[in-house]
């Protein structure tokens, strides 16, 4: 999928300590700002066919943002989500077994210490990656998330951040943040891999333009209930060229500890993406992914074909088929349709 770049330079926005726009005004991708105060968020509507199941509908997200921005240092942001409603299986009729997850996904105060410091308190996303971090449906790339993008590390930090960012622009933008005790409102146990502890991590970010960029990360973690510690170092990239865009991530993780249930020592993964913008509401994309997680001898691989249509930049319908092998972890094969839209 070609991503808008005006719509990500939005969302950036709308989590860092900004200007706002107009008061009284509500433009779709952006938002309605009145006074101090932005609100938006944006909707995604599964339709799943996987292979040996049950076709079903599901509201994967409908999400809420709130950003405030007053004076220097007091720039609040809130955003929850409801996640995983069943709105329709084969065969069992509208809402079956529906039990929607209520999420807190970020609450958070930017302080402006000064123009190019800002120190961010509360619940926030991990700056490990891309993904993490542009996660709304409208702006990713493909329905189905990479393994690599968020399986082998916290995807949340409850504690602080500080971010710098440069005004010269061959200079990095850095992130280096902390958590010194358990999550802030963890998401509920079965939407989540492991939960994460005392947690360190800084990334670094060289950016061109609006979307291109090549970034490193490091996040350092213990591992809840139990005595498990590990050490993450990522590499992400994007790149636009013309028409086409190139997009990956890469992690490597080593795990510290005795645990009996672990086969090896090492986790890493890496998927590939490229898309083509046929026009300005039409573009495909191809993936394939490697994963190998540390708990299943088998690796992970899954390779996807898939076809999007921008029937406005804030809305996006996508089609993708996934070819799954190997061990089974999220990612099974069958078709997918969404329809999305950042309000």
């Amino acid at each position: 999928m070609h991503v808008s770049k005006k719509l990500v330079h939005v969302f950036l926005l709308a989590t860092m300590a900004a200007a706002p726009v107009l008061a009284g005004e509500y433009h779709l991708g952006e938002g309605y700002t009145t006074g101090n105060l932005n609100i938006a968020g944006y909707i995604n509507l599964v339709a799943e066919a996987p292979h040996g199941e049950k076709p079903q509908l599901v509201g994967d997200d409908i999400s809420l943002f709130i950003s405030g921005h007053f004076n220097q240092y007091f720039n609040p942001f809130f955003e929850t989500e409801f996640s995983g409603a069943t709105l329709w299986r084969r065969q069992e009729g509208l809402f079956p077994d529906n039990h929607p997850d209520l999420i807190l996904e970020r609450l958070y105060n930017d302080f402006n210490l000064t123009e190019k410091f800002v120190l961010r308190f509360g619940k926030m996303l991990a700056p490990v990656g891309e993904w993490n971090n542009i996660h709304a449906a409208p702006l990713v790339s493909t329905i189905t998330r990479p393994l690599t993008t968020y399986r082998s590390f916290s995807e949340y930090v409850s504690g602080l951040k500080l971010i710098y960012t440069p005004s010269d622009e061959h200079l990095p933008e850095m992130r280096f943040y902390w958590q010194p005790d358990n999550e802030l409102a963890p998401r509920p146990q079965s939407l989540v891999t492991r939960e994460y502890r005392r947690i360190t991590g800084v990334h670094l970010n060289w950016i061109s333009g609006l979307i291109d960029k090549v970034g490193f990360s490091f996040q350092h973690a213990t591992i809840s209930n139990n005595i498990e510690t590990q050490t993450l170092l990522g590499l992400n990239a994007h790149k636009t060229l013309g028409q086409f865009q190139i997009e990956t991530e890469a992690t490597y993780t080593h795990v510290n500890g005795d645990r009996l249930a672990r086969v090896r020592d090492d986790e890493w993964g890496t998927y590939l993406l490229g898309s083509y913008s046929i026009n300005d509401k039409w573009s495909i994309s191809a993936r394939y992914e490697y994963f190998s997680d540390r708990n299943i001898l088998q690796s992970s691989r899954n390779a996807l074909l898939g076809l999007s249509w921008h029937a406005d930049p804030a809305i996006v319908w996508k089609l993708e088929y996934v070819k799954q092998a190997g061990a089974m972890l999220d990612i099974t094969t069958g078709v997918f349709a969404s329809f999305s839209i950042l309000f």
